[in-house]
């Protein structure tokens, strides 16, 4: 029976805020994780780690390329209630992992060991650490491969609750390993990597049997589909293709930083990438529940609600990285001293930097998204990639004519705001995409809600000291005039009495509560 639009709705409004409250505590316990991994790593220690765990990034190109794959045909599966092409797909994606894992293993083995000890500036009574951070780094990957297929499955299923409950717990883990670390008589670096690995076995285990438990099709079975494998690699290698420039672009770029200016600006960039991620997972729990409807939408051909899925997506994401961005970027310096306490050179200026890439990173994701149902990737990655990939080649240039480190920031986020022009050219030729109606509904509105969300905090910011005091006021004024910006100029009229209706609701329950 088919679903109606309301049904469809209140599933997403339910699983987005099982992700915001795995989000609202995984994020505290990441902020506090990293204040304590620092004191137990120290400075240097920290770079090192940040450094070495880069080289394994380049693996994840893999396992994200896999794990869009994979949550593709399972959830498009999933809308064309094809149970047992479901079946095929779980196991063949299992078969190609195995197969990736191998190479994936090689591959780092050979390049990671060569950049480690001869090319990355490593001080040399921490290189043997460091060597050890590499090997614990490749078995996380690994780990964090083979798990691709059951965290997919549960997002296609719409299973959000424990995929939030699941979060939290490895949060949780993160941070009681840090204390651990702290008081242990071992060498912290070492230690902290081996109980990392302890941790994504954990939750690799825990999702396998969740699944094999929950869902019909998450069994393994020793099937070899040749048509859907070739389907598969061929989707996922598309994805590789273009997430190898995004790698290249953050990894990358960060090898960059440590050949040419050292481990100090590794570190600030380390603690400044904690801070990107947290806000970027809290943004990302809207598109996560949306995304399954947008492919579900279009495998029922439903282009209409599909479309407006996506346009809804893209602009509500801005909006939501907006109520972070603003007390952020004003406020860096003394956030970063009540979090940290001893701020590391250069990171406040990192931080900055770093939110606005969040934003340029997250902008297009719904697109993205309606791109990826289709499942017509050669052309679209083509394109986009010959774009994104100017950043690392012109950041090394740049590096090498002896100009500032913070330029690789400008690139990013200028280049990323121009992935838009692929997205419109790829959507308008694959299913006709009103590209008109989303520049109205998305950039307009965002537009001036970022206008008008930064005036009156920076007004305030000009006429005050900068001091506790200050940040105390204006980081809630802040987040309050930013919502009330998102309310006049970056909500639709149904979305503004929809918001309304709930407000008035929960006041009515309140009121009902307190006679009682």
């Amino acid at each position: 029976m088919k679903e109606s639009s309301a049904t469809k709705n209140k599933r997403i409004l339910k699983n987005t805020i099982a992700l915001y409250f795995r989000t609202f505590i995984t994020l505290i316990i990441g902020l506090y994780t990293s204040r304590v991994m620092l004191e137990a790593l120290g400075v240097d220690n920290y770079g090192i780690f940040f450094v070495v765990g880069g080289i394994t990034s380049f693996g994840a190109i893999i396992t994200g390329a896999i794990a869009t794959g994979c949550s593709r045909f399972i959830t498009y599966s999933l809308g064309e209630g094809n149970l047992e092409r479901m079946r095929n797909v779980f196991s063949t994606t299992v078969n190609v992992q195995i197969i990736l894992s191998f190479i994936a293993f090689v591959a780092l083995e050979i390049g990671g060991q060569w950049f480690l000890n001869t090319s990355a500036k490593i001080p040399e009574d921490s290189l043997y650490a460091a060597n050890w951070v590499l090997q614990c780094s490749i078995a996380i990957m690994i780990l964090d491969l083979v798990s691709v297929p059951y965290s997919a499955t549960i997002i296609a299923h719409e299973h959000m609750s424990i995929y939030a409950y699941s979060s939290i717990i490895s949060a949780a883990l993160r941070l009681a390993i840090c204390f651990l670390v702290k008081d242990s008589q071992f060498n912290h670096l070492i230690f902290y990597s081996i109980l990392l690995v302890c941790t994504s076995l954990f939750m690799r285990i825990f999702y396998g049997i969740y699944c094999s438990r929950h869902f019909e099709e998450a069994k393994y079975r020793r099937i070899l589909d040749k048509g859907l494998l070739k389907e598969i690699t061929s989707y996922s290698g598309w994805i590789f293709f273009g997430q190898t420039a995004m790698i290249l672009n953050s990894q990358g770029i960060n090898m960059l930083v440590n050949v040419f200016f050292g481990i100090l600006y590794n570190a600030a960039r380390g603690i400044a990438f904690s801070v990107r991620n947290c806000v970027r997972s809290f943004i990302s729990n809207f598109t996560t529940a949306l995304n399954p409807q947008i492919i579900k939408s279009y495998a029922t051909k439903d282009l209409d609600y599909c479309f407006t899925l996506t346009n809804r997506s893209d602009r509500l994401t801005w909006l939501l990285t907006f109520i972070f961005l603003v007390p952020i970027v004003i406020e860096t310096e003394t956030l970063l001293k009540i979090w940290l306490g001893t701020v590391p050179e250069y990171a406040v200026t990192y931080l900055r930097f770093a939110m606005f890439e969040s934003l340029a990173l997250a902008q297009g994701n719904g697109m993205v998204t309606l791109i990826n149902a289709a499942g017509k990737m050669k052309r679209y990655q083509l394109e986009v990639t010959a774009i994104c990939i100017l950043v690392f080649p012109l950041s090394w240039i740049a590096f090498k004519l002896g100009m500032s480190v913070w330029i690789a920031n400008i690139l990013y986020i200028a280049i990323y705001f121009l992935m838009d022009i692929p997205r419109f050219m790829a959507l308008k030729r694959l299913m006709n995409f009103p590209v008109r109606n989303y520049i109205s509904s998305v950039w307009v509105p965002c537009i001036k809600v970022s206008v008008v969300s930064f005036s009156l905090p920076l007004v305030i910011a000009n006429i005050c000291e900068p001091g506790y005091l200050r940040f105390f006021i204006l980081v809630p004024m802040s987040v309050i005039w930013t919502l009330f910006s998102i309310y006049l100029f970056g909500l639709e009229k149904k979305e503004q009495s929809f918001l309304i209706n709930k407000i008035r609701c929960i006041l009515k329950l309140d009121k009902k509560s307190y006679s009682l």
